[in-house]
């Protein structure tokens, strides 16, 4: 239906100015721009504010329509204009723009009054002129964002390799362009991990692979409030997440296990029970069955010897990243074992793998 309000409108507009030798202005509505901003830049997302007069009888229309017209390299963010009424006959709305390069022109715009699907009244306002600069040029810590205010929530760094971090950063902008979000500085291998755009308001989760020397990662953004460039340093902090979730995977200590081990409980004293009232020889299986099952489940894991200089994988791959290499002997419970490691588990409750071949 809006489609067919500005092919309407637009037909309507060449029709009056064919068969018209003045500019045709409505006496009924007036237009214009109440607040836009005196200059923008690449990729920056920017409101306007319009207000309009509407002097007809409310009765007379049933519907406000708006329209875009002549706009060239620049997105308008906002597809649904809703009008606001202020006062008596005062309505305000906001549109919500991104601009793209320098030669981009802010569409005309038209307010429309319709009845029945008929276009009664409208009226036309051209672009005013805001300034384009592009910014921070040849800045290798700028990220491209300029944005009202921008956060950093949270920052999770893991060891991908051994030479090799992963930094997830979450981030939150107001008015904002976080799909552009890069760090120059860091390489190639960095991407969007997610984001969501309820404009104005943005969430960004972002990854970035960088060298594991890294101690921290610093970028700058344009705060369009303070007019000036702001920096954000995030410190890296490795997080062990990946080492120590893997403690869950002991089948002696987990909680599994220990779920197992009373419903064998209860399923076994459930059985010892049905052979004292029933005396059914079957039951005497069951009753065996279980024993042998609680006696395994409460067997403890087989302990070794480790010497020192041992190193410990994350991992049972040859490329895996070593967290730490012994630095002295340790007594470490057998976990788990595959053709070439063995899962281990240490006095500090991680756990890692080592190479069968190093014992």
């Amino acid at each position: 239906m809006k489609y067919y309000f500005r092919i309407l409108i637009l037909f309507t507009l060449i029709s009056s100015s064919l068969f018209s030798n003045d500019e045709i202005a409505s006496k009924e509505l007036y237009l214009e721009y109440n607040s836009f901003p005196q200059r923008v830049f690449t990729g920056q997302k920017f409101d306007i504010e319009l207000k309009a007069l509407i002097l007809k009888d409310t009765n007379s229309y049933d519907k406000i329509v708006t329209t875009f017209t002549r706009e060239n390299n620049i997105e308008i963010l906002t597809q649904d204009i809703v009008w606001i009424k202020n006062k008596s006959s005062e309505y305000t709305t906001t549109v919500s723009y991104k601009v793209y390069n320098d030669d981009f022109i802010l569409p005309k715009i038209t307010l429309a009054l319709s009845k029945d699907e008929e276009i009664i009244d409208f009226i036309s306002i051209e672009s005013p002129q805001i300034q384009y600069e592009k910014i921070a040029v040849n800045q290798k810590l700028f990220s491209k964002i300029i944005a009202k205010n921008l956060e950093i929530f949270t920052v999770k760094t893991k060891q991908y390799n051994n030479n090799i971090l992963h930094t997830t950063i979450n981030l939150k902008a107001t008015n904002g362009n976080l799909e552009d979000f890069i760090l120059n500085a860091y390489g190639e291998d960095q991407g969007i991990d997610s984001l969501s755009d309820m404009y104005p308001i943005q969430n960004l989760y972002y990854y970035v692979m960088i060298p594991r020397h890294t101690k921290q990662i610093k970028f700058t953004y344009y705060n369009t409030d303070s007019k000036d460039f702001v920096t954000m340093t995030i410190p890296i902090i490795l997080d062990e997440e990946l080492v120590s979730t893997q403690t869950e995977l002991n089948p002696y200590n987990s909680s599994i296990l220990i779920y197992k081990q009373v419903l064998s409980g209860v399923l076994l004293l459930v059985f010892i029970l049905l052979f004292a009232f029933k005396r059914t020889n079957i039951y005497l299986i069951f009753i065996t069955i279980f024993i042998v099952i609680l006696a395994y489940l409460f067997i403890p894991n087989k302990k070794i010897l480790l010497k020192e200089n041992i190193k410990v994988y994350i991992l049972p791959t040859n490329n895996s990243t070593v967290f730490k290499s012994l630095e002295s002997k340790q007594i470490v419970e057998i976990v788990n074992e595959n053709e070439e490691f063995i899962k281990v588990l240490f006095n500090n409750q991680s756990i890692g793998w080592i190479k069968k071949n190093d014992i």
